[in-house]
């Protein structure tokens, strides 16, 4: 039977797979995690018409996948959990070892807080354990000294919050649960079991890399201009005097805001770009300029490196509006023109940033 935990997972996965999500993952590509944790409260396991009280103890997980970009992941997962025997009910005391070992295939579903670097995420698994018992006893008037593979399933509930633009760390609650075991004890009785768990784990994920920028739109060439036509002779006229030129437009510059050693343009950064593309394609400028700039919490030579990111961010973020890729220029300034002055190795949210001067 499936606990609540199971229950409330599988109802919100389908909820958000099927509903309008309102904020989705911005994150696309393959990662890898680690985590461990607590193996906390398990549940009794039946054996025949006993119960194995387990106890708390540990538990690891590794696990490798992949985000689709649009809110949902496909992962593979190990985990590895024991649990010792503290008592077997029918009979005074009991004693032994549970050492469990999963092959789960799971699907999540992650959503955004817009503008926090904090992801909740949902999701369900199924796969297979692999159930050792070591010298559990007395069972059926006997010991138990077998392993079984079995079906298991499990419900996930939890949240990532973003270190940097690859390294997560992540706390998620899990209850796993194989419900078809079978073992023999050595008198030669056979034993149907189950075993049921829940685990708190703390992890860090790592992305391998995020998605190239898209492509510039291409133009569609103009259309021949037609041949010039022999004009007649015209009668003598007054020229009027030539038509004062238009005064050019003033330069204009707009400021986008990155967070912590990040290069990706939040949801009010793609704001002030598309205000920025809708003043280019209003006319009167004939080049932009994009100079990135980081703040000093890290090496000099990074910083250059994360503020040439983030202009490439924003021109990418231009071409996709529909400005030419002609009309931007990109510079990368790293640590060396702060907005706010601050020491070195002092992070500054201001000095994060890509100015887009119009000219």
């Amino acid at each position: 039977m499936l606990t609540r935990a199971m229950v409330i997972s599988i109802v919100c996965l389908f909820a958000l797979m099927v509903g309008p999500a309102t904020v989705t993952a911005n994150d696309r590509g393959l990662y890898g995690g680690l985590s461990g944790g607590v193996n906390f409260w398990p549940e009794d396991s039946e054996l025949r018409s006993q119960e194995a009280e387990l106890d708390f103890d540990w538990a690891v997980a590794g696990v490798l996948g992949y985000a689709f970009g649009n809110g949902v992941r496909l992962e593979g997962e190990v985990g590895y959990r024991p649990n010792d025997v503290d008592n077997i009910t029918g009979v005074a005391g009991g004693s032994g070892d549970y050492d469990v070992l999963n092959f789960m295939a799971n699907l999540l579903y992650d959503f955004k807080i817009r503008g926090l670097p904090l992801t909740p995420y949902v999701g369900v698994g199924i796969g297979a354990a692999r159930v050792s018992l070591d010298g559990v006893t007395p069972v059926s008037g006997g010991a138990i000294d077998e392993s079984d593979v079995g079906f298991a399933f499990q419900g996930i509930l939890g949240a990532a919050y973003d270190v940097s633009e690859t390294l997560s760390l992540t706390l998620d609650y899990k209850h796993l649960r194989a419900p078809d075991l079978s073992f023999d004890n050595d008198a030669g009785v056979n034993i149907d079991s189950d075993y049921a768990t829940n685990q708190i784990m703390i992890g860090l994920r790592y992305r391998f890399g995020a998605p190239p920028p898209p492509p510039p739109p291409v133009t569609p060439a103009s259309p021949p201009e037609p041949a010039a036509q022999p004009l007649a002779p015209l009668a003598p006229r007054a020229v009027p005097p030539p038509p004062a030129e238009p005064a050019e437009a003033s330069p204009k510059e707009f400021i986008v805001f990155f967070g912590f050693d990040r290069s990706v343009l939040t949801p009010e950064a793609l704001d002030i770009v598309q205000d920025a593309a809708k003043q280019v394609k209003a006319g009167g400028y004939a080049r932009i300029v994009l100079t990135g700039h980081a703040d000093r919490a890290g090496p000099a030579a990074y910083n250059a490196g994360l503020s040439q990111r983030r202009a490439d961010s924003v021109k990418a973020e231009l071409i996709r509006l529909g400005v030419s890729v002609a009309d931007i220029e990109t510079r990368a300034r790293g640590e060396t023109e702060p907005l706010v002055p601050t020491d070195d190795g002092v992070p500054e949210p201001q000095n994060r940033r890509v100015e887009i001067l119009m000219q």
